[in-house]
């Protein structure tokens, strides 16, 4: 900077002391400049040099100050992770670096007061809600109107977060009122809380994300574990079942209850709606139906249905909700099937040597009305015979186009499998499905039991 000044220095003076050229009559005329005038120019000139570089001095200071102030900040807020945590920081470093009284921090629903509660939440909403009005700071020194009992100036600045206005820093009784120096350190500090505070939501959404993660992976084991692990062993029946949930937890299940007269019990059952909702309420409808094909006298499938139903009814309709159900028993002794159902489909029953068919329902859902309309129907159930239960999520699979696979197509599959081993015809239809859909997301769970008579 001086050597610019001595050259500054030198240039003015040459252009004051040369000598001034004008036109006389007859010719031109040189007449030197006084000493006077020039020392005088030279004399103005330094002090306005003088003058420049204290302006540069104050703003290279000013310009210091603030970076070293966003150091402090960041360093200060760089380990803390929670927002209310990143909040109290921000406060109180705010408070020391603009030497204030006291700073608010406020985001959403979560106000930081630094050292201590200055003022009212109401207040410091009501000057937020302004300053969102006029799209810019605010600022209020006493006498005002405004300022609550024992505030005499004010600065808010709105701060954004995520491309909207999700916050405010407030900075409290400033001695001798805010200048220009402060409100710039101020706005800085609100630019740099945005950021953190940003960073802190992402971090937090972050983990949160992560959690529900676990502990859907948690739901999802804990589902697995009430299917059934085993098939019950009947000589004269192949079974085959399995479960495959739309999202990491689903409503169907399927349960096999063995009786002591040899007989067994199948249960399949669909809640309506999927993921973790319909995964708690089904593990409702599993126990009751479990608990009923258990313990009733004499339990037929239209009694184990009408006894779940009064169990649940109060339950399901308060949470608006309701089960379609289809349960089962094979007699071996006299090779039938007897079954109810409690509006499920599809359920298609194949004869030896017949077409495969659907079997209607006759009783309405679980939950739907207080009493169950279910009735008990007989299958004859020789070697050959096919029994597929599905829920919904195989016929309403759609391709690519939106069309629906639909029953059709689901009872040409089981023909073109009928001979085939239970798990094979299982397999047919999941790889149909899975055909079908072209790679399209899994819409609604998918489940199945298949039984087939053998000799």
């Amino acid at each position: 900077m001086l050597p610019v000044l001595a050259q500054m220095t030198r240039q003015i003076t040459e252009a004051v002391v040369a000598p001034s050229i004008h036109s006389m009559p007859g010719g031109i005329a040189i007449e030197p400049c006084s000493r006077t005038d020039a020392e005088s120019c030279l004399h103005a000139h330094e002090l306005q040099c003088e003058r420049d570089l204290e302006q540069m001095a104050g703003q290279l200071v000013e310009t210091q100050d603030l970076l070293l102030a966003m150091y402090d900040l960041t360093k200060a807020t760089r380990s803390h992770l929670g927002v209310g945590e990143i909040l109290r920081h921000l406060a109180r470093e705010a408070t020391r670096l603009v030497c204030v009284q006291g700073a608010v921090l406020c985001v959403g629903p979560t106000m930081v007061q630094y050292p201590e509660d200055l003022i009212d939440e109401y207040a410091v909403n009501m000057y937020i809600r302004i300053a969102e009005q006029r799209g810019e700071d605010l600022l209020l020194s006493a006498p005002h109107s405004a300022l609550p009992e024992g505030i005499t100036n004010l600065c808010l600045m709105p701060i954004q977060i995520r491309g909207g206005i999700r916050g405010a820093l407030g900075l409290i009784n400033r001695e001798g009122g805010f200048t220009a120096p402060d409100l710039k350190l101020a706005r800085a500090i609100a630019e740099q809380a945005g950021a953190h505070i940003e960073h802190a939501m992402l971090y937090q959404e972050t983990l949160d994300q992560a959690r529900l993660q676990t502990e859907m992976e948690v739901a999802r084991r804990v589902q697995l574990q009430l299917l059934p692990h085993t098939r019950p062993r009947v000589s004269t029946l192949d079974i085959y079942a399995e479960s495959r949930p739309a999202l990491q937890v689903g409503g169907d299940f399927y349960d096999f209850v063995a009786k002591s007269d040899r007989s067994v019990m199948l249960i399949l059952g669909d809640v309506s709606g999927k993921g973790v909702s319909a995964a708690m309420i089904m593990g409702m409808v599993r126990f009751a139906a479990r608990s009923a094909a258990r313990f009733l006298p004499d339990a037929t499938p239209a009694s184990i249905l009408s006894r779940t139903n009064n169990d649940l009814y109060d339950d399901l309709t308060l949470l608006d909700s309701f089960t379609t159900a289809f349960v089962a028993q094979y007699e071996p002794d006299h090779g039938l099937m007897r079954y109810a159902n409690a509006g499920h489909a599809p359920v298609i029953y194949r004869a030896p040597g017949g077409r495969a068919q659907m079997l209607e329902a006759d009783g309405v859902p679980i939950g739907v009305l207080p009493i169950s309309l279910s009735e008990d129907y007989t299958l004859a159930f020789a070697p050959g015979a096919l029994l597929v239960i599905t829920t919904d999520g195989f016929n309403e699979a759609r391709d690519p186009d939106g069309t629906m696979f639909g029953y059709e197509r689901l009872l040409e599959i089981v023909d073109e499998f009928a001979d085939q081993p239970a798990q094979v015809i299982a397999y047919g239809l999941y790889g149909a499905i899975d055909g079908f859909t072209a790679g399209q997301t899994q819409e609604d769970d998918q489940t199945l039991i298949v039984i087939k008579g053998i000799a």
